[in-house]
């Protein structure tokens, strides 16, 4: 059981679903023979941990180029880009951490289940033990009683015949 849900957790550590809207947006700015374009797209998508960290840090190197040129427009879109992947890969480490604990508590109450239920059969098996035992006790106890009226009877036969036998 342990072991189908820690299976489990991993699949659901792995993938972790993480919808996030982004905003379709094309700035080209010509500086010269220079133009750069950011685009940011609008779509919703599946992430994992590693997927969200590698858009921050695609984000980041984004709006350091942006940066570097120089180009306002462009360094303020990479500016929101970044702060989008950084919320995403947030929401992405809480999904992660949220499904950890799910896991964690969802193993830990299947432990508790099963622990009940061997007390509860240690608890119906001793039960039955103790309802053996009494019956064995009244069976052995009915034997001696059977055996002591058996012995008197046999007794009081012999002495009839023995009487029987005197009188005649």
């Amino acid at each position: 059981m342990k072991k189908i849900l820690f299976a489990a957790s991993a699949v659901l550590l792995t993938v972790v679903v993480s919808c996030k809207k982004e905003n379709s947006t094309v700035v080209t700015t010509d500086g010269g023979t220079d133009t750069v374009a950011v685009v940011h797209t609008e779509e919703t998508t599946v992430l994992s941990e590693t997927e969200a960290k590698a858009k921050v840090d695609k984000a980041q190197a984004d709006l350091d180029a942006a940066i570097k040129k120089g180009d306002k427009a462009a360094e303020e879109t990479a500016r929101k880009a970044l702060a989008d992947a950084n919320s995403a890969w947030d929401k992405t480490k809480a999904a992660v951490n949220s499904a950890a604990q799910d896991v964690k508590d969802g193993v830990n109450n299947a432990v508790d289940k099963t622990n009940e239920a061997a007390k509860d059969a240690k608890a119906d098996l001793k039960t039955a033990a103790q309802d053996v035992k009494a019956d064995v006790n009244k069976a052995a106890q009915d034997t001696k009683d059977a055996t002591k009226k058996a012995a008197g009877d046999v007794k009081d036969a012999y002495n009839k015949t023995l009487e029987s036998a005197k009188a005649k």
